[in-house]
Formats: C-alpha cells, sequence, structure tokens
C-alpha cells in the first residue's frame, strides 16, 4: 500500500463520507453549469483537451455509450464542486454553447480564474476568454460527413440527447474541519496514476493552500516571470519550476571551510518529485509572512535575469543561479554574456553529462555558475 493510500484510509476510518448517485440529463448537466450550480475549484487542473478529445466524448454522447461519473462535493454555497471531470463537463459545455477555445490564444483555460458574479457561465467565459465557434461533423454510413452541432440537430436527436445521462456522483463529509483534508486525499486517489495529470497538476489539488495560491498567482501574473519563461504551460511546468525554486530555498544548506565550500541538499535521495512533494507537504503550514518572503526572494531573483532565452528548456540553469543568489548572496546582474560562459564551460558540461538530479553534480554545478558569476564584471 503506498503512502498516499495509507493516508487515506487512516483518514477515512475516522470520517463518515456518504456518495450519492444521480443520473443527470445532459441538458440539465449543461445548464446547471451556465447558472454557476457546478463550479471548478482553485485546485483543479486548467482544461486543455483538444478539438479531437471534445469531438470523441461528443461521438459518444451522440451513440449512447457511456461517460464516466462526474465526482462532485457540496460547497457553503450549496454549488457542487467538481472533484473528477472538470475536462468532461467543460466538453459538454462547449458543444452545448457551440464555441470553443481559440488555441492560438489560449492554449489552455484555468476556469477557476473565471470571474463570473452576476453572469452566467457562457456569458463570462465569452467576455473573459478568446473563443472561436465550434462546429462537429461526424462520418455517416457511406463516409460522408454530417453536421452534428447541437444548435443543428433535429428536434426528435436533440431531445435524445438531452435527456442522455451522465452520472454525477456527491461526496458528502460529516466532519466540516476534516473536509480539505479528505477532499485532498479523495482527488489524490482518483487521479493517482493517471496519464492525463502531471505530477505538478496533482500536487495543486494535493496541497491546495495558501502557499500554493500565491505561486499560482505568481506564475499567472507576474510579468518578469513571464518573460523569462515563455508562455503558460498547460501542464504547469512553469509552476513546477516556480516551486522547484522555492524547495531549494528550504532545502539547500552550505557548509563553508577557509579554503571551500559545498552545497547540500537536506533529505534529498536524488528524486526531485519526492523533494518537491515533501516541500509542499510543508508549505501547506506557512504562515503569510513565510509566503511573502518565498515571493519577495523569487520576484527579486527575476529582477537580476537578464537573459533571453526562454527557460522553459533551461530550467536546471536558471535554478543553479537562484541557488547561488540564495544562498551565497550574489547580487550582480544576469547577462546573457555570464549565462552563455556558464552554459558553454567545460566544467558545466562535465557537471551535466553525469546526471543533472545526483547530488556531486548539483554540488559542482552551482559552484561553476558561483565561479563564473562572481569573477564577472558588472
Amino acid at each position: 500500500m503506498n503512502m498516499i493510500n495509507k493516508d487515506l484510509f487512516s483518514t477515512l476510518k475516522k470520517i463518515s463520507i456518504q456518495q450519492y448517485k444521480t443520473d443527470v440529463g445532459f441538458r440539465t448537466l449543461v445548464e446547471s453549469v451556465n447558472e454557476n450550480l457546478y463550479i471548478i475549484p482553485k485546485y483543479q487542473r486548467k482544461y486543455r483537451w483538444s478539438k479531437e478529445q471534445v469531438v470523441s466524448l461528443i461521438e459518444s454522447l451522440i451513440c449512447g455509450l457511456p461517460i464516466p461519473p462526474i465526482y462532485t462535493c457540496r460547497n457553503e454555497d450549496n454549488q457542487l464542486e467538481i472533484l473528477d471531470g472538470q475536462q468532461r463537463v467543460m466538453s459538454l459545455f462547449f458543444y452545448y454553447i457551440g464555441y470553443y477555445l481559440n488555441k492560438k490564444k489560449n492554449s489552455c483555460i484555468n476556469f477557476s480564474e473565471l470571474k463570473v458574479e452576476n453572469e452566467n457561465f457562457k456569458d463570462a467565459l465569452i467576455s473573459q476568454f478568446e473563443l472561436e465557434e465550434l462546429h462537429i461533423c461526424l462520418n455517416g454510413e457511406n463516409m460522408e460527413r454530417i453536421n452534428v452541432d447541437y444548435a443543428s440537430l433535429p428536434i426528435e436527436l436533440k431531445r435524445r440527447i438531452d435527456y442522455t445521462p451522465i452520472t454525477v456522483i456527491e461526496i458528502k463529509i460529516d466532519d466540516v474541519t476534516q473536509k480539505p483534508d479528505v477532499l485532498r486525499q479523495i482527488f489524490a486517489n482518483l487521479n493517482r496514476g493517471g496519464s492525463l495529470l502531471s505530477q505538478q497538476e496533482q500536487r495543486n489539488g494535493i496541497y491546495a493552500c495558501p502557499f500554493y495560491d500565491m505561486l499560482q498567482n505568481f506564475n499567472r501574473n507576474n510579468q518578469l516571470w513571464r518573460d523569462v519563461w515563455g508562455r503558460e504551460d498547460a501542464k504547469e511546468k512553469d509552476l513546477e519550476a516556480l516551486l522547484r525554486l522555492c524547495a531549494l530555498k528550504y532545502f539547500v544548506r552550505v557548509k563553508e571551510s577557509l579554503v571551500n565550500f559545498d552545497f547540500s541538499v537536506e533529505g534529498y535521495n536524488s528524486s526531485y518529485v519526492k523533494l518537491l512533494d515533501q516541500f509542499s507537504e510543508k508549505a501547506m503550514s506557512f504562515t503569510k509572512k513565510q509566503i511573502d518572503e518565498y515571493e519577495r526572494s523569487i520576484a527579486s531573483f527575476l529582477e537580476l535575469f537578464q537573459v533571453t532565452t526562454k527557460q522553459a528548456s533551461k530550467v536546471t540553469l536558471f535554478e543553479s543561479f537562484f541557488v547561488v543568489y540564495d544562498k551565497l548572496g550574489l547580487n550582480k546582474p544576469i547577462t546573457s554574456k555570464i549565462y552563455n560562459d556558464v552554459l558553454n564551460s567545460k566544467q558545466y558540461i562535465s557537471c551535466a553529462r553525469q546526471g543533472t538530479v545526483q547530488m556531486k553534480s548539483m554540488n559542482e554545478r552551482w559552484k561553476v555558475v558561483y565561479e563564473i558569476w562572481n569573477g564577472s564584471d558588472r
């Protein structure tokens, strides 16, 4: 039994959890979404289904094939938060309204950011995101293309689809004080091992907390970071890069002597996944003062970073500069010349060949960055 299952079993033994299963018609479901009766909680991943995936789901809907259940939990405003099934629900909603993401403008959407206020979901979506018309055609018996847009369906077929049942499972927890912990564990259990979820997307659900709120807000809204990284990543690789900086700030130690110094990472066993999970667990209890310090640290570092190369493929080097900045207090601008001098140095290349996640390699890599950066002219 893995750690998640052990924690889940231990938690659930102490709490009464009930599941209520309801079959909801397609039209009832999507109209309930439009009326904000179903919502996307902030810990959910971004919507990133391709148009091909949407078409495949609609084909299942029209042909009467089973659609996997939607898992929900009712919040204090009597709305159903979608724990699992966001991609399916939102794809069905897109089909219903006849619009879809403009992929040239948005590779993904974080629906939890949508400001609905007094609008219905459709109007808020159209006013705040770049959308395009959605048209779906399926092959007929003779391979002719048949338009099956919801608005274009014959009334008989539309009625049949309207009443097509989709299973919604509402999870109820009797102890309100335990609800956040239980939901995190249920979310992790529903999605463990899923190929559609990245490690960081799973963390977003498991470790939802004020620290993660700060990190996600920084990832979306800090312009220096967006200039350094590039466009938002649908699988949260940019958020994970920020998390790596924070974890290294927390765990890295420097041992200095009269003639040398060495870096170490407390509790590190050559697994970044475990390191980030351990840090995320600790971050759940951070105070506002601690959270603000992490945000200031990253923001101050980015002000020094003057490299035009996007860092999506250079995370190892990027975080090396951060470790040196944070642990040794080096406060010089990081110019393209310094950056390329490190990247092309024989010592750095040799360290990279030894394995980027090995502690010995990390130690030597960070020392190379310090030597070249510290020895450079402003």
